[in-house]
């Protein structure tokens, strides 16, 4: 088992390439979205809900070209071979400061389900969660020795309070519709489980991939598994946006306009790659 798990690790210099990509890929899509103004449903929502800055609604179009421009050029810095280090730390400074903004919103929004109780039953704020790993990931990148524990820490957050959420009918309901329309599982799932039956197992399967990735802590052959778990989750939820259709914005034409529940998968890729490097050889 150990050896399998070893000849599927993958090399350093493949993360650092898929590492480079992944980050520089989501900015620059994000950062057009925003430029455009196909993210303008999504601000407007956080803008409008927000406990301090609602008042800024009426400047939304600079927000989105502020934004968008830095996340477009933190993109380019990062991916063009050209650009020396000492300024591509710049960007990868840009995207901790946009993680933990981001992060912020779990304070300041309704982020919380009120039918379900309020905290922590978690709605709206799923996608922030994944921001954990992605400030972890561009810290990483700077060389910040704690950047590979934030990455784990982000993804145990994500797989165990996503998956403990598969537990309630409403989580239930919302992820029904991607399992009917997937390959992966729409041939057995919902066809021999019912909606809720259907997320008790992948809940299931989450918490066991997170009990798996505290083996960080106690057993390297757990955590190794947990990685490849988790890893596995995320290249399922990343092929949702080829098979579900509400990813793309109708409204806009579609691809490669994403609609909010398009961008929370997209931010898998970020979490993919930092499985990657928690993986990986040499590292």
């Amino acid at each position: 088992m150990t050896a399998i798990f070893d000849r599927l690790r993958p090399g350093a210099q493949f993360t650092d390439l898929f590492v480079t990509l992944s980050l520089a890929g989501v900015l620059i899509w994000f950062g057009l979205m925003n430029i455009s103004g196909a993210s303008a449903e999504t601000v407007d929502r956080w803008l409008k809900g927000h406990m301090f800055l609602s008042g800024l609604q009426e400047n939304k179009q600079w927000i989105m070209w502020a934004l968008g421009g830095a996340q477009a050029l933190s993109g380019l810095l990062i991916v063009l071979h050209s650009v020396p280090e000492r300024v591509k730390r710049y960007a990868y400074g840009f995207v901790v400061l946009w993680s933990a903004a981001s992060l912020s919103l779990l304070l300041t929004n309704p982020v919380w389900i009120g039918s379900l109780g309020g905290f922590p039953a978690i709605g709206s704020g799923q996608g922030l969660l994944k921001y954990i790993t992605i400030g972890g990931l561009a810290l990483w990148c700077l060389g910040h020795r704690h950047g590979k524990l934030v990455m784990l820490i982000g993804i145990i957050v994500v797989l165990g309070w996503i998956g403990g959420m598969k537990f309630t009918q409403i989580e239930a309901d919302g992820i029904a519709p991607l399992l009917k329309t997937s390959p992966v599982f729409n041939w057995w799932l919902p066809v021999y489980l019912g909606t809720m039956q259907a997320s008790y197992v992948i809940g299931a399967i989450e918490l066991a991939t997170v009990a798996l990735l505290t083996g960080n802590w106690w057993n390297q052959r757990a955590y190794m598994l947990g990685l490849a778990l988790a890893a596995g989750t995320f290249i399922v939820t990343l092929s949702f946006m080829v098979t579900f259709a509400p990813t793309w914005n109708g409204s806009l034409g579609g691809f490669p306009y994403l609609t909010s529940s398009g961008q929370f998968l997209l931010k898998d890729l970020l979490l993919l790659a930092g499985c990657c490097v928690l993986a990986a050889k040499g590292r």
